[in-house]
């Protein structure tokens, strides 16, 4: 049996020398048994362009808008019930008014030179690390 593909994008949104992190409600943390630490992003409607989506997502779950530098990681898991491809974006130039959605209950601002002290898991660290270098890169071309 096929299983259906579920594909998501989600930004990491750096800013004056920090990152963007999200923490989930409660009610999403405890639906979905996760850590809770999230970026904002979420998955494409049919037929919606992922670039749409990405910026509709932002918006929707932070209330700003964001310029895309590039990709800067994809992970894929095999579910039971689908096949989840998430594509996480370097953003920087974050405007607007940061307000959240009920999706999430708080967000916080992490200095780079303090991430490796914050309560994220490593993956999520690494992540962002990976994001920085390809947003330093587009900043010295």
């Amino acid at each position: 049996m096929k299983k259906p593909y579920k594909i998501a994008a989600k930004a990491i949104i750096f800013d004056q020398g920090r990152v963007l992190v999200l923490r989930k409600s409660t009610e999403e943390r405890s639906a979905r048994d996760n850590h809770g630490w999230d970026f904002p992003g979420g998955g494409l409607e049919p037929e919606e362009p992922l670039m749409d989506a990405l910026a509709r997502e932002v918006r929707e779950e932070t209330g700003l808008q964001v310029k895309v530098v590039a990709p800067a990681y994809i992970y894929d898991e095999i579910q039971e019930e689908k096949h989840l491809i998430i594509i996480k974006f370097a953003c920087h130039q974050p405007t607007g008014t940061l307000r959240l959605s009920a999706e999430h209950d708080s967000y916080h601002w992490i200095a780079l030179d303090e991430l490796d002290m914050a309560p994220f898991p490593e993956w999520m660290k690494e992540e962002i690390k990976r994001a920085h270098r390809v947003y330093t890169q587009f900043l010295t071309k």
